[in-house]
C-alpha cells in the first residue's frame, strides 16, 4: 500500500545519497575563457532512450534488404526519410527538428552507457565515485538565479533511480544540487492533489534528529547538515501547493500521452510550466528498446514498433504542449525557452543478427532537438550507404560528436560556460565540465558544443 506522505521512499529525494561523505567547502570554479554559451534556453528536457533506437530503420533511415515491406517511408526533405508506420506523428514534428547524425559512442554496453548518458563522460574507477551527474552541475550553475518562490529543485529527473545504474547523485559538489526523482509508475497515486498535502511524518523525523543532535556532545557529524537540506527540502515541496497540482491530471490527457514515457513527459511539461524553480529535467525512458531479437516482429510484446510508436505519441503531445503553453518572458511560448534533447546510450548495427535483432553499435548514431533557440530542420553530420560510417562530421572538427559535446551543447543553451573546471576535488584531480582527454581514454575529444544546431 502506498502512503502519499512518503515523500522520500516514492519520490526519490535523494539528497541524502551524495556518494561522498564530505564536509564540502566551497568549490573552487575557474573558466578557461575559450567558451560562448548561447543562452538560448532557460529550461532543458532531456530524454535518455536507455537501450538504443536503431538509427538505420528510424532518425537515419537507410533502405537495405533489412528494412521491412510495411514501413511507409515518407520523404520530408532531401536529407530526412520517415517510416509513418514506426511515426504516425511524424509531418508534425520531422521538419521541426534538428538531427545529428555524427554521434559516437564511448562503450557498448548498458551500465556504462548509461552511467556516460548521466554524467556526460566515459566511466572510469579511479575517479568514479566522486563524480556528479551533470544535472548537478546545472543545478549548481544555476542556484543563483532562484527566486524566493522557488520551491521545487533546479534539477529533477523522472524515473532516473529504475534504470540499471541507478542515480548518480551529487558526487563532490554539495549533496543539495542532487536533485528530486520521481517515479511516475506510483507517483499519480501518492501526490494526487485530491489526497491534499500532510507532513506529520516528516515532522516526527525531523523531531527525532533534533534530540539526537542535542544528545550527542559532538553533534551527528557531518552528515547533519545534508540530513537538514534533506527534510528542509522536503518540507518545502510538501508546503507548495503546486506540488500536489502537479498530478491533478484528467484521464484524457494522461490517455493522450500513453506510455510510461508518456506520463514522464506529461509531467515534465507541468513541472516545468508551474515555474517553481525546477529549470532541468531528465527523463530515463527505461522500456525496452534494446532489441537484439525479433526487432520487427509484430507478433512479439516489445518490439521497433511499439517502441516508435509509443515514444512518437508522446513526444507529439509534449511539443504541443510546449508550444501551447506561455513561457517565462513574454511572447514567447515555452517550446521557445525550452531546449528538448532526445539520444540513447549508442546506436545498433545496421545488419540483422541471426535472431532477426539489431546488436549494440558505438560507430554512429543520432540525437535529436528541438526548441531552445535551435535552428529547425539541421540535419548534422553523414553516413554512408547502411549508416555503418560517418562519412561527414557535420560541424568543425574531424573528430565525431559524443555525448560530452552534447552535455556541452545543453550547457551552452543554458548559458553555461563548458570549459570550467573545479580543482579543490577529493582526488586532487581536476573535474572538467566537458573532458578533452578523459582518464585512460584512447583518443581526445573535441571541447565544442555542437554549435551548428543554433546558426
Amino acid at each position: 500500500m502506498f502512503n502519499r506522505r512518503d515523500l522520500l521512499n516514492w519520490s526519490g529525494l535523494a539528497l541524502a545519497g551524495s556518494i561522498i561523505e564530505q564536509t564540502m567547502r566551497p568549490l573552487k570554479v575557474k573558466a578557461a575563457g575559450n567558451a560562448n554559451p548561447r543562452g538560448t534556453a532557460r529550461n532543458c528536457i532531456y530524454m535518455a532512450l536507455n537501450g538504443a533506437i536503431s538509427q538505420a530503420d528510424c532518425w537515419d533511415f537507410k533502405q537495405t534488404r533489412y528494412t521491412p515491406t510495411d514501413f511507409d517511408m515518407q520523404q520530408l526533405t532531401p536529407e530526412l526519410s520517415l517510416s509513418k508506420t514506426l511515426f504516425p506523428n511524424y509531418a508534425y514534428w520531422g521538419p521541426r527538428v534538428s538531427m545529428v547524425r555524427s554521434m559516437k559512442a564511448s562503450e557498448l554496453v548498458h551500465f556504462t552507457g548509461q552511467y556516460h548518458l548521466q554524467t556526460g563522460r566515459a566511466l572510469n574507477a579511479a575517479v568514479g565515485k566522486e563524480i556528479p551527474g551533470f544535472g548537478t552541475v546545472i543545478a549548481s550553475e544555476l542556484e543563483s538565479q532562484r527566486k524566493n518562490s522557488d520551491t521545487f529543485p533546479v534539477y529533477m529527473s523522472l524515473s532516473l533511480a529504475k534504470n540499471r545504474v541507478g542515480s548518480i547523485g551529487s558526487g563532490f559538489f554539495p549533496a543539495k544540487f542532487t536533485g528530486v526523482d520521481i517515479d511516475t509508475s506510483v507517483v499519480f497515486n501518492v501526490f494526487s492533489a485530491e489526497n491534499g498535502g500532510s507532513t506529520d511524518l516528516l515532522e516526527r523525523r525531523y523531531e527525532a534528529m533534533k534530540i539526537l543532535s542535542e544528545a550527542s556532545p559532538t553533534g551527528l557529524g557531518a552528515k547533519e547538515t545534508e540530513y537538514r537540506a534533506y527534510y528542509n527540502t522536503a518540507y518545502q515541496i510538501l508546503d507548495d501547493k503546486r506540488w500536489w497540482n502537479l498530478f491533478k491530471v484528467d484521464e484524457q490527457t494522461r490517455k493522450d500521452y500513453g506510455s510510461e514515457l508518456g506520463l514522464n513527459c506529461m509531467l515534465a511539461k507541468n513541472i516545468l510550466a508551474t515555474n517553481a524553480g525546477t529549470r532541468f529535467i531528465y527523463i530515463s525512458d527505461n522500456t525496452q528498446w534494446d532489441h537484439h531479437a525479433y526487432i520487427f516482429d509484430h507478433s512479439r510484446p516489445s518490439n521497433h514498433y511499439t517502441q516508435c510508436n509509443n515514444w512518437d505519441r508522446a513526444f507529439t503531445r509534449l511539443v504541443k504542449d510546449l508550444e501551447s503553453t506561455s513561457g517565462h518572458a513574454p511572447g514567447k511560448t515555452l517550446l521557445d525557452e525550452t531546449l528538448v534533447v532526445v539520444t540513447s546510450e549508442f546506436g545498433r548495427v545496421p545488419y540483422m543478427n541471426n535472431v532477426a535483432g539489431r546488436d549494440h553499435y558505438d560507430q554512429t548514431f543520432t540525437s535529436l532537438f528541438i526548441g531552445g533557440g535551435v535552428k529547425p530542420g539541421r540535419i548534422i553530420g553523414k553516413t554512408n550507404a547502411d549508416a555503418s560510417k560517418c562519412i561527414e562530421t557535420g560541424w568543425d572538427h574531424e573528430e565525431h560528436p559524443y555525448l560530452d559535446n552534447l552535455v556541452a551543447t545543453m550547457y551552452s543553451a543554458l548559458g553555461i560556460d563548458w570549459s570550467k573546471t573545479v580543482d579543490n576535488t577529493p582526488s586532487g584531480r581536476a573535474y572538467h565540465y566537458l573532458q578533452t582527454a578523459p582518464i585512460g581514454g584512447s583518443e581526445f575529444l573535441s571541447g565544442d558544443a555542437i554549435d551548428t544546431l543554433f546558426v
